[in-house]
């Protein structure tokens, strides 16, 4: 008998979840079916009772305990046999993404989209509407509760939601999930500082809420793409500019929630543009949707693009949106602004590339709009300024639309499927509902 089968020898505990477990299971056990669980995650084609017990290090025993127990729980669910490697086809298992339901919420600058989901990240229904960061909390906050609320009935004929994942454009104390705004100048949304956000939002909902920097979302999304490497970038440029980090398959939130803050990098001979932060010389203000917007307002830009003179003639103003949509299009004046703004960047992540060596580099957010262009140039200047060894294995993409929200969606599941969370709510056969979850102020543990 192996350790593993010692420790796994309460398992007779783990009989039909449905009539509860007769006692509650050891946090090893916990520990290890979460790490189970979280495997199959990885393995979309299913993996085998050998795979598991090789990669986890437990006995063949405590993986047939772990492996019923996930199956009961409908996390795990049989993926036929795999190939054979001279005796009989093993059984495989993979990760059920429909399980349960799961709400996201996705609070950008100007606009907002509340979404349910499966548990594997995919959309079922979404609801976007504009409004944002830049408007105060409690109105925002007013109308995602009653989307979400509508939005967790939508779909009867599946599982409800189990948690609610929310993403916001601004560093995040992922202790608590509350709001570190790094910046104190003319228009920063400081009211949200102090905004009870996840609070708020779990007592409507009834429901445990986990909130995190849009950055971080972004890269989560990244990292849990199959087949993705394991060191990646994720740089959004939107109204503001911002960088999530994966370093060996995790996200990097840094010991102050401000990792990847390149916004606020002072650059020499950026002129006299004033950023938000009160300084100058900030890189946001030469590379960021808020600049793109500057250039493409004046009058020169203006004269030169029938395109952004009809935008500026319907709506009185032309926002980031705008301008990447007239790249996508092909429009000349979009296309320098933005090519200008690409050589800027690469400059900045060709020391970054350098120094990190990552796999791939992401740019999300409204520069998505752009299409495969802008990653193109972003690429193609970044390899002109590092080592060949540096750029071999380097890929450059746009980023998915919807990766915040499958970023939002992933913070969440990974939190309820993580061994401290679920071992609180397993007794009670799901996260929904709990008490403890609802009220807790850590949501790091």
């Amino acid at each position: 008998m192996t350790p593993d089968d010692v420790v796994g020898s309460e398992a007779d505990e783990d009989t039909s979840l449905s009539r509860g477990p007769r006692r509650p299971l050891s946090f090893v056990h916990v520990a290890q079916l979460s790490d189970l669980i979280e495997q199959a995650r990885r393995f979309p084609q299913g993996v085998s009772r050998s795979d598991l017990a090789e990669t986890l290090s437990m006995g063949r025993n405590a993986v047939d305990r772990r492996l019923r127990t996930a199956v009961e729980m409908n996390l795990l669910e049989p993926a036929g046999r795999g190939a054979s490697t001279g005796g009989r086809a093993p059984e495989m298992w993979r990760f059920n993404p429909g399980a349960a339901t799961m709400l996201a919420l996705v609070i950008s600058y100007r606009q907002s989209t509340a979404a349910l989901m499966t548990l594997g990240g995919e959309v079922l229904e979404r609801r976007t509407w504009e409004e944002g960061l830049l408007q105060p909390p409690s109105r925002v906050l007013t109308r995602a509760a009653a989307l979400l609320s509508e939005l967790r009935t939508a779909r009867p004929d599946l599982p409800g939601p189990w948690a609610l994942g929310v993403s916001l454009p601004v560093p995040v104390d992922f202790r608590d999930g509350s709001l570190v705004l790094p910046v104190t100048g003319a228009g920063t949304p400081s009211q949200w500082t102090s905004y009870p956000l996840r609070t708020r939002l779990a007592r409507h909902l009834s429901m445990s809420v986990w909130v995190d920097d849009e950055v971080n979302a972004l890269a989560l999304a990244a990292a849990s793409r199959v087949g993705a490497p394991s060191d990646i970038l994720y740089v959004r440029i939107s109204l503001g500019l911002g960088m999530g980090i994966v370093s060996n398959g995790q996200v990097h939130r840094g010991a102050g929630a401000a990792s990847g803050e390149i916004a606020h990098i002072q650059l020499a001979g950026t002129g006299g543009e004033r950023c938000r932060c009160g300084r100058q010389g900030c890189l946001e203000t030469v590379i960021s949707g808020a600049a793109i917007e500057r250039e493409a307002r004046a009058a020169h830009a203006l004269r030169g693009s029938p395109y952004l003179r009809e935008v500026m003639s319907e709506r009185d103003t032309i926002v980031d949106s705008d301008v990447f949509r007239g790249v996508a299009e092909g429009d000349r004046v979009c296309v320098r602004i933005v090519s200008e703004a690409a050589d800027r960047l690469s400059g900045i992540l060709a020391v970054l590339i350098t120094t990190y060596n990552p796999g791939e580099v992401v740019l999300g957010g409204t520069v998505a709009l752009c299409g495969p262009q802008f990653a193109h140039t972003v690429g193609q200047s970044i390899r002109r300024r590092v080592l060949p060894v540096t750029a071999e294995r380097l890929r450059v993409r746009i980023g998915d639309p919807d990766d915040a929200l499958v970023g939002a969606n992933r913070l969440a599941a990974e939190r309820v499927l993580s061994p401290h969370v679920l071992q609180v709510w397993l007794p009670h056969g799901s996260p929904a509902g709990v008490e403890e979850l609802i009220t807790h102020r850590r949501q790091d543990a």
